[in-house]
């Protein structure tokens, strides 16, 4: 089982930043770091989260909207992250798998993106995207 990895740029009303970085496969949610937040330009919502760590901590983010982000090739517009200080314990963790250490992707970005993790290969792998159909109820009572 491979750590994934995936290719991801992101866009804020300061600047533009690309890398490579770290799928959390039992993450929802990306997180970024608050000097990354605040480099790009972020926009803050004003809404809090809490999040628990693998190692059963909890720690506090802000929400944020980050103005664009691509992951491998897909743009996601208006993307929601949480912005929090990463413990030094997981920037050196990310770093010695040679990924930025500023951030995080969560499966929610992921699968939005039209994407699953695949730790066989240690990268994503585009999918189609569904839509789960139900006739109406009416169509299928006779009367």
């Amino acid at each position: 089982m491979s750590a994934v990895k995936a290719k991801v740029v992101l866009k804020g009303a300061k600047a533009i930043m690309g890398c490579l970085a770290l799928v959390d496969t039992g993450a929802a949610v990306t997180v970024i770091d608050k000097g990354l937040a605040e480099s790009i330009g972020v926009e803050y919502t004003g809404r809090r989260r809490s999040l628990l760590s693998v190692s059963g901590h909890r720690v506090e983010g802000e929400m944020a909207i980050v103005k664009e982000m691509k992951v491998e090739d897909e743009v996601l517009d208006y993307e929601r992250v949480v912005v929090l200080d990463l413990a030094s314990e997981v920037k050196k963790a990310l770093r010695s798998m040679n990924l930025d250490d500023s951030i995080i992707i969560g499966l929610t970005t992921v699968e939005f993106a039209g994407y699953v993790p695949d730790t066989t290969v240690g990268r994503l792998r585009k999918v189609e995207t569904f839509l789960f159909h139900v006739e109406p109820f009416f169509a299928t009572v006779e009367l």
